[in-house]
């Protein structure tokens, strides 16, 4: 096996790392050198590794903490296998090594440096920027990112040495990305140069890309995320291919826990606040039932104005924390839907014509798409959900000309489509991430935020699913899709599939 050298960077916190040792090579900050060591004490051009007649040498490029070996400061010296320089006050350690004797044990560390991750008990966002510090430092790439799903789409969880518009930075579009996490087939090029189609992309010579590797991140055949890594130059670390794969894959199996025990403890916790919420609406009501019972009893004793003012403030108010208690009993209860088969057209019609007055006062549209369907509800709770989407809209619409709300319907196999639309002002990108969290309310002077909570817990009472695609100034589309019941698919046989007939419910 022909004899490589290798160079050991260990970092301030215990995590090591190997790269290569090129015939001239420079380590520091700045992001155009060789090997990239981003602590703050370290200089942007820090030291330069190379060789001259079959000696390393290490030299200073005039730091600021300067690197040392033996206590020394060290301006220029040879540098032989075995001995370790420390680098910014101890930032970093480097030591020389042997690559044919150390590139087994290169592999396993890296293997079981990872599995750690396994068993730590870290937040899923601290678990994120371990995981790509360390897939960098083993693949010996520059930068990177993880992406994870997210509200439907694929979101940057954590990226290193990219400026904020990424998608112009990697130059491996992002749609190939998207390909990626899709399809579970991963991007391994370790020389830019040798793949005709990505030289001749004017970007990536500009950026003088050597390697870019992309994989999926999967646990047991399920794709969670995928990780993006790039480098200036030809990234010959010791660790192959199969290995750096494993890695990945312990990676995600990590990041698949951690959000699941995550999501297990926010669901518990969620339990139990609604069940101590729960036990104390019944008390807040009776007080609420009597704070509205004397109100009103001194308006029809009042005469002056601002009296009457005050306690019409007074009855707003108690209407308020009303609702509020309604939405927190019906969000702490866990009941199976009690199904039943419905015809869509009628129903939604009983539904939405209450609502055609504060339609008319916001100058909008109520629109319905569909003719008749069969579904099989929970009638009562699912009215909860039609009504709080279509109160949404109405919110969004708030001074907005020509406002349009269009409500539609149709038959899947097995099941119902259902959609509720606006035009409105949209929902921004950061807000759409979280409208499904309890008491998370955006925009809304009354809002108690459960209304998006309420209606996801009903959807998914019904073994449903529920969309939300939303754009800044473009309007919101929910769609919810909810499938028979096995005791209702046996009794559907007759239902008809929905027709394109259009009917308008408000002013035209």
């Amino acid at each position: 096996m022909p004899e490589r050298t290798s160079i050991a960077i260990k970092d301030r916190h215990g995590f090591e790392r190997a790269v290569p040792a090129l015939p001239s090579m420079v380590l520091g900050r700045h992001s155009q050198c060789d090997v990239i060591l981003s602590d703050s004490m370290v200089s942007r051009n820090h030291v330069r590794i190379f060789r001259e007649e079959d000696q390393w040498w290490v030299e200073d490029l005039n730091s600021s903490h300067g690197t040392y070996f033996r206590d020394e400061r060290v301006s220029r010296m040879p540098w032989e296998p075995g001995c370790t320089l420390r680098v910014a006050d101890g930032a970093y350690y480097l030591t020389l090594r042997s690559e044919s004797a150390f590139a087994s044990e290169v592999n396993l560390q890296a293997i079981l440096r990872t599995a750690g991750l396994l068993t730590g008990e870290v937040e899923l966002d601290d678990l994120l920027e371990q995981a790509l510090d360390r897939l960098l430092g083993i693949s010996g790439t520059d930068r990177g990112f993880i992406m994870l799903p997210e509200g439907g789409e694929l979101v940057v969880k954590v990226q290193r040495n990219l400026g904020v518009n990424m998608e112009k930075d990697i130059h491996l579009s992002m749609s190939s990305v998207h390909k990626v996490f899709e399809q579970g087939e991963a991007v391994w090029i370790r020389n830019v140069a040798a793949d005709e189609s990505l030289m001749a992309a004017k970007s990536v010579i500009n950026l003088q890309l050597k390697t870019i590797l992309c994989l999926p991140l999967q646990v047991q055949g399920e794709r969670i995320g995928v990780v993006y890594l790039d480098s200036r130059r030809i990234a010959t670390e010791p660790v192959d291919r199969p290995t750096f794969e494993a890695i990945v894959a312990l990676c995600a199996i990590a990041i698949e826990r951690t959000r699941l025990a995550e999501e297990s403890l926010r669901n518990q916790v969620l339990a139990t606040v609604g069940q101590v919420a729960s036990s104390i609406v019944h008390d807040l009501k009776n007080a609420l039932f009597l704070v509205a019972g004397h109100a009103q009893m001194l308006e029809l004793t009042l005469k002056e104005p601002d009296g009457k003012h005050h306690v019409a403030e007074i009855l707003a108010a108690v209407d308020r924390l009303q609702g509020l208690s309604a939405d927190i009993v019906d969000y702490a209860k866990v009941r199976e839907p009690r199904r039943e088969r419905v015809d869509l057209a009628p129903y939604l019609a009983g539904l939405l014509e209450p609502l055609q007055a504060r339609v008319r006062d916001a100058g909008a549209r109520l629109v319905c798409q569909g003719g008749s369907c069969a579904a099989h509800l929970d009638r009562h709770r699912f009215a909860r959900v039609v009504e709080n989407l279509v109160a949404n809209s109405l919110d969004a619409l708030e001074g907005a000309e020509g406002g349009e709300i269009v409500v539609s319907w149709h038959r899947l196999e097995g099941g119902i489509q259902l959609g509720v639309a606006d035009n409105g002002k949209g929902i921004p990108r950061k807000v759409l991430r979280r409208i499904f969290e309890p008491f998370f309310s955006h925009g809304k002077r009354k809002g108690t935020g459960l209304g998006m909570a309420t209606v996801k817990k009903i959807v998914e009472e019904h073994a449903g699913t529920v969309e939300v695609a939303s754009e800044e100034g473009s309007g919101t589309a929910v769609t919810l899709v909810i499938p028979d019941s096995a005791a209702s698919v046996r009794s559907a046989g007759a239902a008809q599939d929905s027709t394109d007939e259009f009917r308008a419910l408000g002013p035209s």
